[in-house]
């Protein structure tokens, strides 16, 4: 299991709750937070030798009796998805449960929210400049010696944190894959997409957005500016910027 980065002054009074939750104060707690923020990994910290559970299989589980938990602790993931709250509330009382669940919900039935005396939510990367870049220089190290390759310098690689450290480490991992991909590979991938999803009757207008918007990406970077943009690529201000107006919305 990967350790909880507790860099940024967010993550680090996280981490402080987690490790009296983890040695001092045994209670519920809830850990909210978007996807791949590090909920898992910090509920995991908390209770390290604690079975997971998926929160529908867990109900449906609970509702068949095949359960034999009593008196210990249990990590809950995505516990928003439980419907019927009564029949774990029961379930936990009765058997003595502690509980460190997550969540992707901003808010919960308030009566599942009762549930957790402390509620922890980790922020996007965003908004944790420190714990960013701590774990960029952590996956392009990874990746360097993955693909046995020096480092590539960080304004080089491609930062994609939407979905936080998932989408991260992918885009970072790619970065260095694209260092070895020929012009010929790069070719057959794109076949072999629009092969699998060739069923439309209109196929230039539906694919034509795989080549456009890296260009426009790129020369967005590179020129700054739409007059030089529009230089670089041969295209009068017009079209660029119907083409720009149309992929802002993708």
């Amino acid at each position: 299991m990967d350790d909880f980065i507790a860099l940024s002054k967010n993550s680090k009074e996280i981490y402080n709750i987690a490790y009296s939750l983890k040695e001092r104060v045994k209670i519920n707690a809830l850990i909210k937070g978007q996807v791949g923020v590090g909920k898992k990994t910090l509920a995991q910290y908390i209770l390290a030798k604690a079975k997971i559970y998926d929160a529908r299989s867990l109900q449906e589980d609970i509702k068949d009796n095949i359960l034999n938990i009593k008196n210990s602790s249990i990590i809950i993931n995505k516990i928003e998805d439980i419907t019927n709250i009564d029949l774990l509330i029961s379930w936990i009382n009765k058997n003595n449960i502690r509980i460190i669940a997550t969540t992707l919900s901003k808010q919960l039935n308030k009566k599942l929210e009762n549930l957790f005396p402390i509620i922890l939510e980790i922020l996007p990367l965003d908004k944790r400049k420190e714990d960013l870049d701590f774990l960029i220089k952590k996956f392009s190290l990874e990746a360097s010696k993955t693909f046995k390759i020096e480092e590539i310098p960080s304004s080089k690689l491609i930062i994609n944190i939407s979905q936080n450290a998932h989408s991260l480490k992918k885009s970072i991992y790619f970065s260095y894959l694209s260092l070895n991909i020929k012009e010929d590979e790069i070719m057959m991938f794109m076949e072999n997409f629009i092969t699998l999803n060739m069923n439309s009757s209109h196929l230039y207008k539906d694919f034509l957005y795989l080549f456009e918007i890296p260009l426009l990406k790129v020369a967005s970077t590179k020129y700054k500016s739409q007059v030089k943009m529009a230089e670089a690529l041969g295209l009068n201000r017009i079209t660029l910027r119907k083409k720009l107006d149309l992929y802002s919305k993708l």
